[in-house]
Parts: structure tokens; C-alpha cells; sequence
């Protein structure tokens, strides 16, 4: 593994702030034990590189040997949608997308893929679920020796109640415990919008030093990651990070 960094902004002069990327470079065999230390592939990145590149961010995952259905969440299974698995190829990739159009209007999600360079990189996995005979929803994942990440999911938001990403998540770790692979990643989390990742049994979470299972501290910095709207609530946000001494 090879890590750089991309040092982007600083102002040191009025606030103190130093603002870069961690990346690094994984080789083959390597993934899982990059996935292990809070590293995370990209499939987009704003430059051509020859090799995959992955980033160093708070990501979130599931162990697998605790993954199990929380009571809460079973009123959801026991409705009529039918998931299917498919390795390697999604044979209903033109309807996928239609989904994925449908979900970024419904979510108001600004298009930024113009602005960056496409890395398809490892083995898929790619999960469709139906709904009375009808595509509403699926999901893209990324498939390494002992870990799954998931990438991309959607779904067309016409029957809100069904709660699909909750059964979506809940479908797959099942799945994939049951193949014994040992975690399920679920990628970057910042702001309130991520509090769901929170809400399955097995549930951690990176610092950036260890994987955490404090809920209540994960849900706080999310909170204060959506308060942060200027320079200013940065430079605060940053001394009150360490001035917790939680880390």
C-alpha cells in the first residue's frame, strides 16, 4: 500500500485550518486489510490515475457474526418484495437506471459526475428488488475475499412504507453472513443524513484510530458536522473535537 496525501487549503493565518485528502494506493490481496484501518475505495475521483485510489474518511460498517434482524425492522421483511442476487452482472442494469434517475430527483441530489473521472474497480454485486411484479429499487455493491462495500442503491420512493432501504440493508447483511463474509461497509458518514447507519445490530464506526461502537458519540459528530456552515463554525468544530479529549 502506498499513502499520499493531497494538501488542498489552509488558512493559518485567521482560523488554523489545514484541509487535505489522505489517499493511498492498495494492492491486490491487500483490500481487506485496507478496509480493516478505515480505508475506502472510490469509483470517481476529480483526476485520471492508473491505479485505484482509496481515502481515508469516517466510514461505517457491519460485523457480520452479530448482523441479526432487529425486532423493529421485521414488520418490513414481512412485506411483498422479492430481492434477487446477481454476481458479476446486473441483467437489469437499463431499468436500474431509471431508478437511479427517479431517486436523485426525489432526493433534490446535485450531479457532480461531470466534475469527476470514472475507476470502475473490483468484483460486483448487484442486488434488484421488485415490488408487485415491478423493478423498485437495487443495489451495487463491491465484492473482496473476507468484506462486501456497498457502492451504489436506489429505489423510485412511489411507496414510501415499504422502507426499502431499511429491508435492502437488513436483505443483504443477511445474505452475506450466511456466506460468511465477515463485514459489510457502508462507505463515508457525515451529517444527519447518515444517522440511519447506525440503526443495525453490529454496527461500528471509524475514528480514524480504532473501529467504535459508541452510537450516542457517532450520532453527536454527525449533529455537529450539519451545524458547520462557514469557516468559522469549522475553526470552532475543530478546537471542540479535541478539546473533548474523546479521541
Amino acid at each position: 500500500m502506498k499513502i499520499f496525501y493531497d494538501h488542498i487549503y489552509g488558512n493559518t493565518t485567521k482560523y488554523d485550518i489545514i484541509y487535505g485528502l489522505a489517499l493511498a494506493e492498495v494492492d491486490k490481496e491487500e483490500e481487506d486489510k485496507a478496509l480493516e484501518l478505515g480505508w475506502t475505495p472510490m469509483d470517481a475521483f476529480f483526476y485520471p490515475s492508473d491505479k485505484q485510489l482509496w481515502i481515508q474518511a469516517r466510514t461505517t460498517r457491519i460485523v457480520l457474526e452479530e448482523f441479526n434482524i432487529k425486532k423493529k425492522h421485521r414488520q418490513y421483511m414481512k412485506k411483498d418484495i422479492v430481492g434477487r442476487y446477481y454476481p458479476d452482472i446486473n441483467p437489469w442494469q437499463d431499468q436500474c437506471d431509471i431508478i437511479f434517475e427517479k431517486y436523485c430527483k426525489h432526493k433534490d441530489y446535485d450531479d457532480h459526475g461531470s466534475q469527476l473521472v470514472d475507476k470502475p474497480y473490483g468484483n460486483k454485486d448487484y442486488f434488484v428488488y421488485w415490488h408487485n411484479n415491478k423493478i423498485v429499487a437495487y443495489t451495487q455493491l463491491t465484492r473482496f475475499r473476507k468484506s462486501v462495500v456497498a457502492g451504489e442503491f436506489a429505489w423510485d420512493y412511489e411507496t414510501p412504507e415499504l422502507s426499502l432501504g431499511t429491508y435492502a440493508q437488513n436483505f443483504e447483511c443477511n445474505m452475506y453472513r450466511d456466506m460468511r463474509y465477515l463485514y459489510y461497509y457502508s462507505s463515508y458518514a457525515y451529517e444527519n443524513v447518515c444517522e440511519y447507519k447506525s440503526h443495525y445490530n453490529g454496527f461500528e464506526w471509524w475514528t480514524g484510530r480504532e473501529w467504535s461502537t459508541n452510537k450516542e458519540l457517532f450520532r453527536e459528530l454527525l449533529d455537529k458536522d450539519s451545524k458547520v456552515e462557514s469557516l468559522s463554525d469549522l475553526y470552532y468544530r475543530h478546537k471542540d473535537y479535541y478539546k473533548k479529549g474523546k479521541f
